[in-house]
């Protein structure tokens, strides 16, 4: 038996999850449904939840406010990483 359920999903994550999925051959709705399936299974989250680091929350909080280092390629992103 199948159940309909609404769920709130940010619009970014939505889309990417989406194309993801797509490469799958799943669509969102079956992906979520793989996900509720394994919390089931497992009695737990399918994944490792883990607080970013201190350095990754920079990245991120940089990333969101479009404030990070761009590069031209991937030779620049390579020595700005080595530096």
């Amino acid at each position: 038996m199948r159940t309909s359920t609404s769920v709130r999903i940010d619009e970014e994550a939505k889309l990417i999850a989406s194309e993801v999925l797509k490469q799958y051959g799943m669509s969102l709705s079956e992906g979520i449904n793989l996900f509720c399936k394994q919390v089931a299974m497992t009695h737990s989250i399918p994944f490792e939840l883990k607080v970013p680091s201190e350095r990754m929350q920079k990245a991120l909080e940089e990333l969101e406010k479009r404030e990070g280092k761009r590069f031209k390629s991937i030779k620049e992103l390579r020595e700005d990483l080595l530096s």
